[in-house]
């Protein structure tokens, strides 16, 4: 193990007797900076506010606010952390959680009573792809620097200089895939999650979401559900894996196997207090109006979010020709922002579906007063005066 710096460890354990006998183990091991959290919300913002800053997490699965594996996915997805060394301790025996857990691309993983060997081995592999990397590995980190700091080409470079060196390697497969989805490339990108898939490691369940994700977008609905259907016998605990599957399957026509993988859904994210939109429209597809209606009241809060979901929900319901509900959310949205352009464009192609054409112009010429540049807006004008309404 590298032992020119000092690093600082953050133990993330609710029960401080483990706390503290993991801080000793680590003071054995020759760490004496260890910073404590009880949970993963305290966790989180001494991963913000920390100096030294924390180079190392060491966090239990299971604790209250905020738990284990919530806490990874925020470092994960974090512009500034999303490198930290994580590796995730837990009594639990169970294949599912552990899935879940290993597919946000952890660093380790220690079961209860944690040895001192096994401790040093994990810390000291963990350490040493991040702040003492092999050639590898360091192409690897920079690619994914580089796409977190939006310079795509550069990540690509590096991405492929770590296929290169390591041709085995799953991860790069998948961030080289991530990339060229982001780009488009898709028939690139299905062919390095292909690989990735292959190669049969901790990212094997994220390669088959990117499968998803673009036969979504080719509309090759059948094979979106294959791909997600296997993600989900994989790690079953996701409950946004199950909403898109319950969306493929109402694009299919299989309304049964929709609602019983929206259940599913609904059923582990019962505790979220805000879901994506995609929710709402699962809820309406399977005609559960009632859950799609309590999603939304619970998703309504900040002034922009609660537009957002306005105007998103008049979409959903337009196009399910349910134009008298429709309206109402449009017309909820307009008393919150009279001017919104966006909002305005879209009720008027609500009212122009419904023959209402005066008040469709009416509609657009405030979207026009406001923004005389909105193509769309004058696109349909140019329609309706075109059919002399």
């Amino acid at each position: 193990m590298p032992t020119a710096r000092r690093y600082t460890f953050l133990v993330v354990e609710d029960n401080l007797a483990m706390a503290q006998m993991l801080s000793h183990m680590l003071g054995n091991l020759g760490h004496d900076s260890v910073v404590m959290a009880r949970n993963g919300k305290e966790a989180w913002e001494k991963i913000e506010l920390s100096h030294p800053p924390i180079d190392i997490v060491l966090s239990d699965l299971l604790m209250p606010k905020m738990d284990g594996l919530q806490l990874l996915q925020r470092i994960r997805q974090s512009e500034h952390y999303w490198y930290l060394p994580f590796i995730m301790i837990t009594v639990v025996d169970d294949l599912d959680r552990i899935m879940s857990v290993t597919e946000e691309h952890i660093d380790g993983y220690l079961v209860k009573p944690v040895t001192l060997e096994a401790l040093r081995q994990k810390i000291t592999i963990a350490l040493k792809k991040v702040y003492d990397p092999d050639p590898y590995h360091r192409a690897l980190y920079a690619g994914k620097r580089h796409f977190y700091e939006g310079r795509l080409d550069e990540a690509i470079q590096a991405l492929t200089e770590a296929k290169n060196l390591q041709p085995g390697q799953s991860a790069t497969y998948y961030y080289l895939g991530h990339l060229l989805e982001q780009q488009g490339r898709l028939d690139e990108a299905a062919a390095n999650y292909q690989h990735c898939k292959d190669c049969s490691n901790d990212l094997w369940v994220k390669s088959l979401d990117g499968l998803a994700r673009i036969f979504i977008r080719q509309h090759n609905h059948a094979a979106a559900v294959t791909a997600l259907q296997k993600g989900i016998d994989l790690s079953p605990n996701n409950a946004e894996r199950y909403v898109d599957l319950s969306l493929e399957q109402s694009r299919l026509g299989k309304g049964e196997a929709a609602k019983e993988a929206l259940n599913a859904a609904l059923k582990l994210s019962k505790k979220a207090s805000n879901l994506p939109q995609k929710f709402i429209e699962a809820c309406l597809n399977c005609g559960m109006d009632q859950e799609a209606e309590e999603i939304m009241q619970n998703n309504l809060g900040a002034t922009v979010e609660e537009i957002v979901t306005l105007n998103h929900m008049g979409i959903i319901c337009r196009k399910r020709q349910e134009y008298e509900r429709a309206r109402k959310y449009y017309e909820r949205a307009l008393k919150i922002t009279p001017s919104n352009d966006l909002v305005n464009y879209n009720y008027a192609v609500l009212l122009a579906e419904m023959k209402d054409y005066a008040a469709a112009r009416s509609a657009l010429d405030r979207v026009l007063k406001h923004n005389p540049e909105f193509d769309k807006a004058w696109t349909l004008l140019a329609k309706m005066d075109s059919l002399g309404v």
